[in-house]
């Protein structure tokens, strides 16, 4: 199986959070999106997207939970379902569930 972690920053300081976990993700085999410091997607917030599979998805989910420091990261599989469901309920939050804008889905 295939997922991504979307990883959400508010604010400057939040960003610099969010980079500093980039190294050690890479260093365990994820692939590492563009760093998308404006909405792209259904994103409302700045993020970047971490790609894993069935390798890596135990030390990407505990290494996220752990290392977040109050940053709200989305974590879905990728399903044949879609990207609305895999957006909504095929998803879970770590913290704060952020908006995303599910408008940009209506056209699957």
């Amino acid at each position: 199986m295939k997922y991504h972690a979307h990883i959400y920053w508010t604010s400057k300081f939040e960003k610099e959070i969010a980079l500093e976990l980039r190294i050690p993700l890479h260093n365990n085999k994820c692939g590492l999106g563009k760093i998308h410091d404006t909405q792209v997607g259904p994103h409302t917030f700045p993020m970047y997207q971490v790609s894993f599979d069935d390798s890596n998805k135990n030390f990407v989910e505990a290494f996220l939970k752990t290392h977040r420091n109050g940053l709200s990261i989305l974590l879905h599989q990728i399903t044949k379902e879609g990207d609305l469901y895999d957006h909504t309920l095929g998803a879970r939050w770590l913290g704060n569930e952020l908006k995303l804008n599910l408008e940009i889905f209506e056209e699957e």
